[in-house]
């Protein structure tokens, strides 16, 4: 047998428990058999309780479908528990489902549930309600034999009242020692927590004095308070860490919308004890969107990053950049001392953003639009700078892009305007108020109207005639285009089918495709279900399409098109001259006209360096391959002009106004087919 050593606190307690027990046993030998009667008979409780609610789970499939089988065997495992002699389950109704019953002599369960049994001297009972959920399914109870605890604790009793006999005289003695031994470093212990709890410090350590148990508490206490000392350290680092992501836009690193409200508030509250300006600037890329839809997220990501990068490099130390959006950047300009000084930052990150980007072997060239306002100590108001510089930043889009513009209290405004037309747009195809006009387009060696355009408008019955100049733009930003886009386009194909009739010659149909509905996957596949929708042959429908779908990939955009002219459609370059030109795109595209904006024709008397530009222009389509189309011709000196540069075809207000009744045009034309002189369109025709 190994004894204890002489100085530990094992040695100590063994020896004071010798000395002390018998006192110890014979004065509390009451309390003891109460305190001990009372906990076996609460661990009973336990007991009975834990299986009450295990063996009540186990039965709810039981009882659910009323398998009165297997909630016996499940009863049955209550065997396994010898003070238990018996357990009644009850359905919800509370009658008795099912019972056990440890031996033939414990009395039966009752048929009804009561609120609970009777207890007496050697038994125990517990009754348990079955929950699946919040619902009530049943209850059980569990019964337990007390016989061998009472017999164990008389027992107890007399041998506790021998001892005590044997222990009264040491009692004291024993007592005094262990008080002199404990009772100093336990003190300490307690104070050392204390001023832990008080303080909320982890220094507060505990001198260690010997080698015995309690030298060794004081140790562990005090390697406690360093290893908590070193989590809290860690759990700070953390915590900071997490608040700088929440603050921080995960694909750029540049802080988000959430601190850039934290910032802006603060610049804001210091603003009052400046003498300087404040200067918000809202930027959104044109052309992203296309960028995305053409080459795929990933691209689109990449050039984010590259965007932000740009970005960075032309901002000044005291300013924030931050990513609030998908394509949306905004900064904060601090010590500004006018206004212009917002407008040079602002045109300085557009012009960073000119040179194109090489992304994945893509050469991608974007532009931004710049949003501004500026809040000055001076002002008493407190505007929402954030929407002040988006709606100048949408300004900035209708203006034609790649620009900057100053808040106004107008363009507050406009920026209503533009919520009121997006809400409207989005019922307006279902009430009716969307349709389409036709423009014709003239042969310039016959006269004969060999196209109508089709062309969207929206009446509507308050605000009146909305023309496509306002709704387009909001139709592409909130992406209602492509429900727009393919209404026209079934409207136009099944007027056109009607047109064949009256003509004895065909003609065709011209259709707008916006860039942002080419870079749909499946614009092949929606206009050839149109067309066989309508009936429409693929030859009389042309698609006209603007420079700006070739953003992007250029070879995704060539595919679709000659999908396109495989069936039979005919394409033809829209606005041409005022988009992103590049001649170099021209002899891989399937183009089969190129329509010249009416830009040039309306500068047309004005110089001659647009003379110059504009038969360069019809020069190249025809030596292409392309017949050349003018619009905007509105006077007769102009149609003269167009027709001898060599111009296959003309439109304009003087030829032909857009009308939602072709027929009567039709009707009018081939009365006045008389008119046509030496093979020319007589500009002096009316329709």
């Amino acid at each position: 047998m190994k004894f204890p050593q002489f100085n530990s606190l094992r040695a100590n307690i063994i020896t004071v428990v010798v000395l002390a027990s018998s006192l110890a046993v014979g004065l509390f030998t009451a309390l003891v058999s109460y305190v001990n009667t009372r906990s076996s008979i609460a661990q009973l409780d336990s007991r009975l309780a834990t299986l009450a609610d295990v063996i009540g789970q186990n039965s709810a499939a039981a009882l659910d479908f009323r398998d009165a089988k297997a909630a016996e065997e499940v009863l049955e495992a209550l065997r396994r528990e010898p003070p238990v002699i018996s357990a009644c389950l009850y359905n919800t109704r509370s009658l008795l489902f099912s019972e056990y019953l440890r031996n033939a002599n414990i009395a039966p369960c009752p048929r009804f549930a009561t609120i609970g049994r009777a207890t007496s001297s050697d038994r125990r009972s517990v009754v348990r309600a079955i929950q699946r959920g919040t619902d009530s399914v049943g209850s059980i109870e569990v019964t337990a034999d007390l016989r061998d605890l009472n017999d164990r604790n008389n027992r107890m009793l007399v041998v506790a009242i021998m001892m005590a006999l044997v222990s009264l005289t040491i009692a004291a003695f024993s007592g005094a020692v262990l008080q002199r031994r404990i009772s100093k470093p336990v003190t300490q212990l307690a104070s050392a927590m204390n001023r832990v709890t008080a303080d909320g410090t982890f220094e507060a350590q505990v001198p260690v004095e010997g080698d015995d148990e309690i030298a060794q508490l004081a140790g562990g206490f005090n390697r406690m308070l360093t290893e908590l000392e070193r989590r809290n350290q860690i759990a700070r680092k953390a915590e900071s860490k997490l608040l700088e992501q929440a603050r921080t836009d995960s694909l750029t690193g540049l802080p988000n919308r959430r601190y850039l409200g934290e910032r802006l508030g603060h610049e804001l509250a210091r603003l009052s004890e400046e003498k300087w300006i404040i200067g918000l600037l809202y930027i959104d890329l044109d052309g992203f969107k296309l960028v995305n839809d053409s080459l795929g997220h990933g691209v689109g990501d990449l050039l984010l990053c590259e965007v932000a990068k740009r970005l960075k490099s032309r901002v000044r130390g005291t300013d924030t950049l931050a990513r609030v959006g998908g394509d949306e950047f905004t900064v904060i300009l601090t010590g500004l001392e006018d206004d212009e000084d917002a407008v040079v930052a602002a045109n300085a990150f557009i012009q960073s953003l000119s040179r194109s980007f090489v992304i994945d072997g893509n050469e991608i060239t974007i532009g931004a639009s710049v949003g501004i306002t500026t809040r000055h100590p001076a002002m008493s108001d407190d505007p929402d700078l954030l929407k002040q510089a988006d709606s100048a930043m949408y300004a900035a889009k209708r203006s034609g892009k790649n620009r900057a513009v100053f808040f106004s209290p107008e363009l507050g405004l406009v920026a209503r305007e533009r919520l009121t037309l997006e809400r409207e747009l989005r019922g307006a195809i279902g009430r009716g108020e969307i349709y389409v006009e036709y423009q014709p387009e003239f042969s310039t060696t016959t006269g004969r109207i060999v196209r109508f355009e089709a062309l969207a408008r929206w009446r509507h019955p308050h605000l009146g005639n909305i023309p496509p100049a306002r709704f387009i733009p909001v139709a592409e930003e909130s992406g209602l285009i492509y429900a727009l886009g393919e209404f026209v386009m079934e409207q136009a194909c099944r007027e056109c089918l009607e047109w064949q009739r009256w003509s004895p010659a065909p003609v065709q149909v011209a259709v707008n495709v916006s860039a942002l509905q080419f870079t749909s996957e499946l614009i092949v596949e929606e206009i050839e279900t149109i067309l066989k929708r309508t009936g429409l042959g693929p030859e009389l429908l042309q698609v006209e399409l603007t420079e700006s779908v070739m953003i992007g990939s250029l070879n995704h955009s060539a595919k679709k098109m000659m999908r396109l002219r495989s069936l039979g459609v005919t394409l033809a370059i829209d606005d041409f001259g005022t988009g992103y030109s590049c001649l170099g795109y021209l002899p891989e595209l399937p183009f089969s006209s190129l329509k010249i904006d009416r830009t040039f024709v309306r500068n047309l008397q004005l110089n001659s360096e647009t003379t110059t530009m504009l038969q360069s222009m019809i020069d190249l389509g025809k030596k292409m391959g392309m017949r050349v189309i003018v619009e905007g011709i509105e006077e007769a000196t102009q149609f003269e002009a167009v027709v001898q540069m060599g111009a296959d075809e003309v439109q304009g207000y003087l030829l032909g106004r857009p009308s939602s009744a072709p027929r009567v045009q039709f009707a009018q034309h081939f009365e006045k087919r008389r008119t046509t002189i030496t093979g020319q369109l007589s500009p002096q025709v009316e329709f």
